[in-house]
């Protein structure tokens, strides 16, 4: 056989999958973000005024509950927030997790193109996160940020910048619902350029980020941080096995199912069934559950497999071909981790190798390397009381400690895309 025939083999069996492509395009073209205010120039830092509820327009006069570059226009503006859901106002949100009859409502970004100085950003007031939870980014850069009350009130957020230029633009909102843009010209806004592949995750508090700015939570940073398109379906309480409380259910059921796969779902934006490039399930220190949960199985660590089994089953048969990632699950406090907790890494561990040949991958947040946060958490000299809430919540990580685990697990998922996936 010649070696111009065998170099031709070896490069087919090398040749990635489109899908896989479009992750490392992502990652290469994307770039991490955001970088801080400190690394935008002047020129592009935003004044943002929050207005009186109610108010009409500066820049034209219309009605606070009017987007003349409407969300609804997806040529123009990119959801970057996972899939759409709509409210009875016309306006959009995230559609998160499913819990108690409903669906949470979280963090929200898009993306576009701007030329000139102003625009205003046209808001429904309601589900907003406390304390700063509305920011503008240019070319990934934090040009801004405001405090916004939370009251149901319309308001159109004024952004302003000193000078005229065309910026790529990302707003990031702590929740509220989202009709669009109010300008001088529907010309000043076109499309961004970039592509991000839509991401779905499945987790419990720590993904769904308490402890942190619903922006900067592990979950949305771990998929942000690779450029790509975050659906963040994580609810606090919640795991494979444990169903939490307050008409919340565990992973197995339809509607969680459906949280990782998207399927049977129509976006509200686009009216398309939405096109998911990788699954992500992040395991839960909540399955350390009593035997009356195990479903019939007779031990914790065959009734952790047989649910993953479920998701997996689930995935592939929905999704098939496209890559799953389970993360084992982490913990923050003793360095003596319980042994229960190995019990369900290893379930989980064992299901995602019996499925590798349909894509399924697990990352150990045990080992080899070390727990992402871990200590005494009674000194203020290790991990576990730097990177965690502390004596209030000792359990869940603070800001520092989800920017912890969301550039670790970024890190991870980053090599297995460009290194392992087909």
């Amino acid at each position: 056989m010649s070696t111009d025939i065998i170099a031709r083999g070896m490069a087919a069996a090398q040749a990635r999958s489109g899908n896989t492509q479009a992750l490392i395009s992502a990652i290469r073209n994307n770039a991490f973000f955001p970088q801080p205010s400190y690394r935008c120039p002047a020129n592009d830092l935003a004044t943002i005024t929050v207005p009186a509820a109610g108010a009409l327009s500066t820049i034209n006069g219309v009605a606070a509950s009017t987007a003349n570059v409407s969300l609804g226009n997806p040529a123009k503006l990119t959801w970057l927030s996972g899939s759409a859901n709509k409210g009875i106002n016309a306006d959009y949100f995230a559609r998160g997790a499913w819990y108690a009859g409903n669906r949470s409502w979280s963090y929200v970004a898009y993306e576009f193109l701007h030329t000139g100085t102003q625009f205003e950003v046209t808001m429904a007031c309601h589900t907003l996160q406390a304390g700063t939870n509305f920011r503008v980014l240019v070319g990934d850069r934090i040009a801004g940020t405001a405090n916004i009350t939370t009251d149901g009130a319309w308001r159109q957020i004024k952004v302003a910048f000193p000078a005229s230029a065309t910026r790529r633009i990302r707003v990031e909102v702590c929740g509220a619902g989202h009709k669009g843009l109010n300008v001088a010209s529907t010309s000043e806004v076109t499309a961004s350029p970039r592509s991000y592949p839509l991401v779905t995750l499945v987790g419990d508090s720590f993904p769904e980020g308490t402890g942190a700015t619903q922006w900067d939570g592990e979950g949305i940073a771990t998929i942000r941080n690779l450029g790509m398109n975050p659906a963040n379906a994580s609810v606090g309480g919640t795991g494979l096995l444990n169903p939490g409380t307050g008409g919340r259910v565990n992973w197995q059921d339809a509607n969680r199912l459906a949280d990782l796969a998207l399927n049977g779902w129509t976006d509200q934006i686009s009216l398309a069934t939405p096109s998911v490039s990788m699954g992500v399930i992040m395991m839960s220190i909540n399955d350390n559950v009593a035997a009356a949960q195990w479903g019939g199985a007779a031990t914790l660590q065959e009734a952790v497999n047989k649910a993953m089994w479920t998701l997996i089953d689930h995935w592939t048969a929905q999704r098939p071909g496209k890559p799953l990632v389970v993360f084992g699950p982490t913990y923050a406090g003793s360095i003596a981790i319980p042994l229960e907790l190995f019990k369900i890494r290893d379930a989980g561990q064992e299901a995602c190798a019996g499925a590798l040949g349909s894509n399924v991958w697990f990352v150990d947040r045990f080992g080899p390397g070390p727990v992402l946060r871990s200590g005494t958490s009674t000194t203020t000299t290790d991990q576990a009381f730097n990177y965690t809430l502390g004596a209030g919540d000792p359990t869940h990580p603070n800001q520092a400690g989800h920017n912890l685990d969301g550039l670790w697990m970024a890190r991870e998922l980053r090599r297995l895309i460009l290194s392992e996936f087909a």
